[in-house]
Parts: C-alpha cells; sequence; structure tokens
C-alpha cells in the first residue's frame, strides 16, 4: 500500500523549482490556496508559500500569494 508521504516525494522538488505562472493563468482553486499551483494537488497544511503571481486585467490588481506541496 503506498502512504501519503510516499506521493507527495516525487513531486517535492518539482512543485517547489518551477516558476509560478501569472495570476491569470492560474485556476480558481489555485487563486483560493486549495491545490498546489504547479501540479494541482490539494493541499493542506503542510503547504509552502511559493509566492505570489502577479497579474493586472485592466485597473484591476489580481496579485495572489500561491502555495505549493511540501
Amino acid at each position: 500500500m503506498t502512504t501519503v508521504v510516499e506521493l507527495a516525494r516525487p513531486g517535492r522538488k518539482h512543485c517547489q523549482s518551477t516558476p509560478i505562472p501569472p495570476a491569470r493563468d492560474l485556476t480558481w482553486e489555485q487563486y483560493a490556496g486549495r491545490t498546489c499551483v504547479v501540479c494541482g494537488r490539494r493541499l493542506t497544511s503542510d503547504a509552502v508559500s511559493r509566492g505570489w503571481a502577479r497579474g493586472r486585467q485592466g485597473v484591476h490588481v489580481l496579485d495572489v500569494e500561491v502555495w505549493a506541496c511540501p
């Protein structure tokens, strides 16, 4: 049986080293901080802040803090 820890390991380095996409390219779940900004996996309490996804739509600023797998 595969544990949750084993499933998280392969994407660990990948999710933390991938560049942050623009805010306009995020899904609703990624924008809300519910899923990983890179792989789309649902996040838990051990999520890691990746920084800010920047974006604008006219005069509206779409900047949002994004999260990744541990």
